[in-house]
């Protein structure tokens, strides 16, 4: 019914516009059957209706970047009924790495609870696109951040996922986080293991970018990914799971 209303919402032009951007760096996209590439594309502005975006003066803020940015959330979404942000309604594109003072080292982008604002590295989002299949994308990683912090805001009733699919995710993933803090060898990089929100986003990169190693060598954290995200990857026409 939604995807209804938005279709009818937004002009072709701008569909069409967002499509080709899709299909130039979307990976996930352009694998997608021509009617779930549709959905993507109606998801993607709702999404950007929600969002505030907001730049350096070094950032030229197009619609380019602000498809390919919220493509990132759209993505991890794709399988889920909600698809937007409550408590995060602010992004943030800066032209290179920042530092907090209070921290002293440099960020390429990180989700903040207290700003409500998502901060990203332009240049960092691109190659997360541009090089599919190493398991880094900024976009993803911040965007599974802000997926955790949201829901924790939500009132029950409209809650982003299941909470019981949460908690069997995070029972895998505690025993593999614990894995690699022991010195044992994994799939993930070794900064997944800093704490279960990094181990959440290191997760859902490779869930999407490195899926046949993640499932053949993690079969039990890829499935409980899988119900949780109501999404299988390797179903790249349609990796909805109702």
């Amino acid at each position: 019914m939604f995807e209804f209303i938005h279709n009818i919402r937004y002009p072709k032009s701008k569909k069409k516009a967002c499509h080709l951007i899709l299909m130039e760096f979307g990976g996930y996209y352009q694998r997608l059957n021509e009617n779930m590439q549709r959905i993507f594309v109606l998801r993607t502005l709702y999404f950007l209706k929600q969002i505030n975006f907001h730049s350096s003066k070094e950032i030229m803020l197009n619609f380019e970047i602000k498809v390919m940015v919220a493509s990132g959330f759209i993505q991890i979404t794709f399988g889920l009924a909600r698809y937007s942000l409550i408590h995060f309604q602010s992004i943030y594109i800066a032209h290179k790495s920042y530092v907090y003072e209070s921290i002293g080292i440099p960020y390429h982008g990180d989700t903040n609870p207290q700003t409500a604002r998502i901060n990203l590295v332009w240049s960092v989002v691109k190659k997360g696109f541009l090089i599919p299949d190493d398991a880094l994308n900024l976009s993803i990683h911040e965007f599974s951040h802000a997926l955790i912090l949201d829901n924790r805001e939500r009132m029950r009733f409209r809650k982003i996922y299941r909470h019981r699919d949460f908690m069997r995710y995070l029972l895998a993933a505690k025993q593999e986080m614990n894995q690699m803090r022991e010195g044992g060898e994994s799939i993930f990089r070794k900064y997944a293991a800093t704490n279960l929100m990094e181990f959440f986003a290191v997760s859902v990169e490779a869930f999407f970018e490195q899926t046949d190693r993640f499932a053949i060598d993690q079969p039990l954290l890829f499935e409980r990914l899988c119900i949780l995200l109501k999404q299988d990857p390797r179903k790249s026409e349609n990796p909805r799971i109702n």
